[in-house]
């Protein structure tokens, strides 16, 4: 698995975060749809069959090592309008796939080099936990992401930066350098990005580098967030030091989609 800082986690932790924000998000999720407000367009709906088809796709991916390219991870299943039944398909294909006792193996992933199975487990933990916050968000009341996942996810989301450069239509810029500090209730981490109109490269760094155009800090509960796009810097977690900060979040946009 790939990690800039060196946050990432276990596999039996990724799968217990996994669990528990599944079923926190499971939990929130009403009967009748109501509006995701940091998902716009959708509803608590169309959030349920997304993780359905992001937990079906990627268990695919896992069991077979090989992307699904014609919905080949919808074939074993009937047809169903109930989309909470539709996400526990997917809840139960993940989990079965993300099997702690298998051994490491190479897989398909859209990372531009990291083809493992561990990769896979990391991602999943992400993605439930941040959507678990847009539906606590449509439902007004939202728990707290624990410090060392929200850490790993700020890593996790700095890392898909470098795929800008090779994705179709991205938007690069010579911007300059970005300082990102998450302020960990036991230190600090510090990661650095520097833009320019080729690419984006993200490095660990020991400190804010003082030629930065622009430096973000915050807890990494808020700057897990920040860089997802669920709060933004009028959040008082969150402070902006420099400028260019709307240009830099339109790539975040890019890698967040």
């Amino acid at each position: 698995m790939r990690s800039i800082a060196g946050t990432e986690l276990s596999r039996e932790t990724y799968i217990s975060y996994l669990t528990a924000d599944y079923a926190r998000l499971l939990a929130c999720l009403p009967n009748d749809p109501v509006a995701v407000p940091s998902c716009p367009g959708w509803s608590t709906n169309d959030l349920a069959k997304h993780m359905g088809h992001v937990y079906l796709g990627q268990a695919y991916v896992v069991e077979t090592g090989v992307k699904a390219e014609a919905k080949e991870h919808l074939a074993p299943y009937a047809r169903t309008d109930d989309v909470f039944e539709f996400m526990g398909w997917g809840f139960a294909a993940i989990i079965k796939a993300l099997d702690l006792a298998r051994p490491e193996r190479k897989t398909w992933s859209w990372h531009h080099s990291d083809n493992t199975v561990d990769f896979w487990f990391r991602r999943m933990a992400h993605e439930t936990v941040i959507h678990r916050i847009d539906a606590e968000l449509a439902c007004g009341s939202v728990t707290t992401i624990p410090e060392d996942l929200a850490l790993d996810g700020v890593d996790e989301v700095l890392d898909f930066l470098p795929l800008l450069g090779s994705w179709e239509g991205a938007p690069n810029q010579a911007f300059g350098i970005v300082s990102i500090c998450a302020l960990g209730s036991k230190q600090d981490t510090h990661w650095e990005i520097e833009f320019t109109a080729e690419n984006a490269t993200v490095t660990k760094a020991e400190s804010v580098n003082p030629l930065a155009r622009l430096i973000i800090s915050g807890t990494p509960e808020a700057m897990d967030l920040y860089l997802w796009g669920r709060i933004n810097s009028s959040d008082s977690r969150i402070t902006i030091t420099g400028d260019g900060e709307a240009d830099f979040k339109q790539l975040m946009q890019v890698a967040v989609l």
